[in-house]
């Protein structure tokens, strides 16, 4: 027996709806189809294996003025990590100077990938 699972591809503006065949039993992949390249292909394969996403979000700094740095992961984490991921952020609080790339928090929830900023946070001088 078999089922389909549908998956959009995001890997180009084109958006291709790919059709994957899953053999039930054995959970592997029996027949694609919807692609236009091979990219897809292994874009539907990967994120029916294994998904993936680079989170953005925000954390609190120290600064009244400013109180949010924009951030995100530096590689994709298990799209499973991502809520747990989420109520990490919300402990963390940073203080300036940070500079865009900067790493804000190292080795997050132990997954080896960095959370780095996204925009400058200076020191407020008026």
């Amino acid at each position: 027996m078999s089922k389909s699972v549908n998956i959009v591809c995001i890997n180009c503006p084109m958006g291709c709806k790919i059709k994957l065949t899953v053999d039930e039993k054995t959970d592997r992949v029996i027949h694609i189809e919807g692609n236009e390249c091979k990219q897809g292909e292994r874009y539907a394969l990967d994120e029916f294996r294994n998904p993936t996403r680079v989170l953005t979000a925000t954390v609190r700094t120290t600064s009244v003025k400013n109180p949010l740095l924009s951030v995100r992961t530096k590689k994709p984490i298990p799209k499973d990590k991502v809520k747990e991921l989420m109520y990490s952020l919300a402990k963390i609080r940073v203080k300036p100077p940070i500079k865009v790339g900067q790493v804000v928090e190292s080795n997050i929830m132990d997954m080896d990938i960095d959370l780095i900023a996204t925009s400058d946070f200076y020191e407020q001088t008026k």
